[in-house]
């Protein structure tokens, strides 16, 4: 039986829509997500939300989720966004959660949202256990960076950690540089023991309080032409040669 959609009030419309602002998320520890490809994701993943909003001719994803009838400038209104994509949906914030790993990563300073995203799904595409985020990287349950991860925000377990909480981990803590250190087609983890691989902003790079907690670096061969690779795309070759290992 097809389910049946309910009309949205103005004033649960403005309510949503004060989550586009990071105070109004964490006060209320809820997000609206946007965007077919997310939401399906999501979906497959087994991960539901509170509410759907759907436009015309749009249709629920979830059978027993309450969905909700808006216009598309209504959407827009909660979505933050001119063009929304026909759905949205109202999610619990995703959370902190410390899991037992074997391969992570540590983003220390990446304020870009869209990078942040990208790692994020970098790490489920490939499996690493978990990314671990010092406390100045981009809020992770900023809308962009929902939409740039996917959906896999919700997916992939992080804890935000400073270098005191990274060192007691007792992990073995990589650098990555662009310059120096050991090729990466070269690297092999070492067996047994947890291993921490650290991305830094490429404004900033690694601060010296977490590269005095390393005792091995890690390049990325690549021609002298350019300086550096962007964090997400790094991240990308890095996950991948250890999804191969």
């Amino acid at each position: 039986m097809e389910q049946k959609t309910r009309e949205l009030s103005q004033n649960r419309r403005r309510e949503l829509g004060k989550l586009q602002q990071k105070k109004w998320r964490l006060s209320e520890g809820k997000v609206v997500v946007e965007g077919l490809r997310s939401l399906r994701q999501l979906r497959d993943w087994g991960i539901e939300p509170l509410e759907q909003y759907l436009t015309e001719g749009s249709s629920p994803l979830w059978a027993s989720v309450p969905a909700f009838q808006l216009r598309d400038w209504e959407l827009g209104k909660i979505c933050g966004s001119d063009h929304p994509q026909g759905s949205a949906a109202l999610f619990e914030l995703p959370r902190e959660r410390p899991v037992q790993f074997r391969q992570a990563f540590y983003l220390d300073g990446i304020s870009d949202p869209g990078n942040l995203g990208t790692i994020f799904r970098i790490a489920a595409s490939f499996d690493l256990d978990c990314l671990l985020l010092s406390a100045d990287c981009v809020e992770v349950s900023s809308p962009k960076v929902i939409r740039a991860s996917l959906g896999s925000v919700f997916r992939v377990p992080f804890q935000i950690l400073g270098a005191a909480q990274l060192k007691d981990l007792k992990a073995e803590l990589i650098l990555t540089e662009a310059a120096s250190g050991e090729p990466l087609r070269s690297y092999s983890p070492e067996e047994g023991r947890p291993t921490v691989i650290v991305l830094g902003s490429e404004a900033r790079g690694i601060s010296n309080e977490i590269k005095a907690l390393a005792a091995k670096t890690l390049r990325i061969e690549m021609g002298e032409e350019m300086e550096s690779l962007n964090v997400a795309v790094a991240a990308g070759i890095i996950a991948h040669h250890l999804y191969r290992r």
